[in-house]
Parts: structure tokens; C-alpha cells; sequence
């Protein structure tokens, strides 16, 4: 094992002793800030991760199945979807990504069945470079265990390794460099995290002179998060399978982090998997807008899918570029909307349910 991996784990461990309180709140933040700067440097001396799996990006949206191999990732996938990866009773069925589709509420969802990960996946083992690629680009990451519920904080570990940042959205951060001064702060009132916890924060990732704004409610961890350029922010949802199986529920409940949501399913008996596919469609965020055309006719069939908060710009633009270029104005109705049809311009909120009808100069 590396120098860099031995320190980072002997960083780990200090963490691990370390009771969270107010008076070791910046102790911890420093940990963790060295900690994410020794990996950025693992990160950056390696080269390349091996030939990587091809997967094309089909559907409204990509779920990636991530778990420790024998968890029933396989299962879980026929389950959802239909599709027939192979299922066994061994560790590393699955060599390859084996996609599948789950059209739910009128949208497509490409789920992805990954390998195995293992530990030290973030530096290669078991092919995990590769596998933790496919899921950086991913909308969701479903982490699935079984009734013994082991590992689960080493599976978020691995990926937090690779700059994958779980149920976090990235804050509004921004740091200016410059030649003198220290570092100066200005941050709203009331921040989680201390100046001088800040301060150290930045000096552990080589910044001496900077001006930092912060234009909300953030903590330590969203600091560093700050600091990795590389990182991308993705939900996720905690999937128990085998539940159909005899264990101790307790146990279980043991070994699931504090304050982590999760969700009881078996893919062989089909125990939780409507609520899993509901769950699924809601973690995403995603929106449904009906097109209607000038005649009156409305596409129920295959709505344009969307996430929330998508504006009618971003609706125009998915549909093509000459129809954003001779874009006049749209009318909108819809059920959630209090009016029966309104006029709006391409900056207007779209909301789930939506009929839109673009009108163009032509």
C-alpha cells in the first residue's frame, strides 16, 4: 500500500475516534480537509483506470446500482425492469454493465447493473475505476446491501473518494485567489462552520491568499466539497434486499448509519419494489411536459421529460434549435395551474403535468 493511502487511512481512524461536539468541530474539519487533499493528489497521479465499460446514455434518466458483490444487484435489476441479467449465488456475476429500462409514470429510466465494488475500489481493485465512472455520470445511485447490512459506509467511502458526493447539493461557493491579504471572508450570519475553520480549510489545500464568498448556510463538508473541482452531486437511496430471507432485523438496523433512509425490498418475492420504482421516480425530480400543437391535438402518449425547475427555454432548446430560433412566445395550461391557459416567455418555471404549445414567428 502507497505512502498517500497509508496516511489517508491512518487519517480515518483519528477521525473515527474523534466524538463530533462543538468543541472538536474544527479538529474534524481539518481531518476531513486533509483527507480530501491526499486523495485529490491520489487522483491526479494516476493514469487513466484501464478500459472502461461502454454505456450509452439511453431513457429520461440513469440509475446506477452500486453494492459489494452477492447482494443481489442482478435480481433487483430483473425486478425493475424485466431485463434478464444473470443471477447467482456467487460473488462477480456480473462482468459487464447490463442495462435495463423502467418506464414508470410515462417516463423511461435506464437502470444500470454494475460489477461488484470492493474494497479500495477508488484505486482500482476489482475493476472499481471503471465501475465508478459509470456511476459519476449517473442521475441517482441506488446503494444496495443485503439483511446483514455490511459495508455500507465503505461503499459511500469509495465513492466520496472519486469525487462522488452523495444527497449534497453543491453550495454557492466561490473562492477568488490573490496575491496578499490572508484570506477574507464574507459570509452571511450564522454559518455552521467558523471562520477559522474555513481559514484552515483553504491553507490545507495550498490557499493562503483568497477572497471567499459564501452566499449561504454551509457547513465544513461543503467547504471541501468547494475545493474538489472534480466532484458532482448526486442523490442516492439505500435499497435492503433479501428481506424474504430469515435475520434480525435489528441487527440490521445496527449497521445502517445513523439518520441514513432505506428501504426493505426482496427482488424475489417483489416485497417493496412498487414503492422501490416510486421512490426511484421521486428521488430523480423529474417533470412531465405534454406538447400540444396549434391544432389542438396533445401528445399524451410520450411526454417531454424534464427536471424540476426546467424552464420553457430549456424545453424549446431539447426539442430543436431552429424552433428556439423562431421561438414568438408559448401558452401553458395545466393542472396544477390556476388559470386554464396562459401566455409565457421562454424564462417561465414549467411545473409536472404541464401542456405546453409553442408558437414561432413563421
Amino acid at each position: 500500500m502507497g505512502t498517500t493511502e497509508d496516511r489517508i487511512k491512518e487519517i480515518e481512524e483519528q477521525l473515527k475516534k474523534t466524538q463530533y461536539n462543538k468543541a472538536t468541530e474544527h479538529h474534524i474539519g481539518l481531518l476531513k480537509a486533509k483527507i480530501s487533499r491526499l486523495q485529490m493528489e491520489m487522483e491526479s497521479h494516476k493514469k487513466g483506470g484501464g478500459q472502461g465499460f461502454s454505456v450509452p446514455k439511453t431513457g429520461d434518466a440513469t440509475v446506477s446500482l452500486v453494492g459489494y458483490p452477492n447482494v443481489g444487484k442482478s435480481s433487483l435489476l430483473n425486478a425493475l425492469t424485466g431485463t434478464e441479467s444473470e443471477v447467482g449465488n456467487f460473488a462477480f456475476t456480473t462482468l459487464k454493465v447490463i442495462p435495463g429500462i423502467l418506464e414508470y409514470e410515462g417516463t423511461k429510466i435506464q437502470i444500470l447493473d454494475l460489477p461488484g465494488i470492493i474494497e479500495n475500489a477508488s484505486a482500482g481493485s476489482g475493476r472499481g475505476r471503471e465501475v465508478l465512472s459509470v456511476v459519476r455520470n449517473s442521475d441517482l445511485v441506488l446503494i444496495v446491501t443485503d439483511y446483514e447490512a455490511k459495508g455500507i459506509e465503505g461503499i459511500m467511502s469509495e465513492l466520496y473518494k472519486v469525487g462522488i458526493v452523495l444527497n449534497r447539493r453543491k453550495k454557492n461557493i466561490s473562492v477568488k485567489r490573490t496575491n496578499s491579504g490572508g484570506i477574507r471572508i464574507h459570509a452571511p450570519k450564522h454559518i455552521e462552520v467558523t471562520a477559522e475553520t474555513i481559514t484552515s480549510i483553504l491553507k490545507e489545500f495550498k490557499i493562503t491568499n483568497a477572497d471567499v464568498y459564501i452566499r449561504e448556510k454551509v457547513s465544513a463538508d461543503d467547504v471541501i466539497d468547494s475545493m474538489r473541482p472534480s466532484s458532482v452531486f448526486v442523490p442516492s437511496l439505500l435499497v435492503v434486499n433479501k428481506t424474504d430471507m430469515p435475520y434480525s432485523r435489528e441487527r440490521m438496523l445496527e449497521r445502517i448509519p445513523q439518520g441514513l433512509g432505506f428501504l426493505e425490498v426482496s427482488a424475489r418475492s417483489g416485497k417493496g419494489i412498487d414503492e422501490l420504482k416510486n421512490r426511484i421516480y421521486e428521488r430523480l425530480n423529474l417533470i412531465r411536459i405534454y406538447m400540444r400543437e396549434k391544432s389542438g391535438a396533445t401528445d399524451m402518449e410520450r411526454p417531454l421529460v424534464m427536471t424540476h425547475g426546467s424552464t420553457v427555454r430549456e424545453a424549446v432548446r431539447s426539442i430543436s434549435r431552429e424552433m428556439m430560433d423562431s421561438f414568438r412566445y408559448a401558452m401553458l395550461s395545466g393542472p396544477k395551474r390556476k388559470f386554464r391557459e396562459i401566455r409565457v416567455g421562454l424564462d417561465y418555471t414549467l411545473e409536472d403535468g404541464d401542456i405546453l404549445t409553442i408558437i414561432s414567428r413563421n
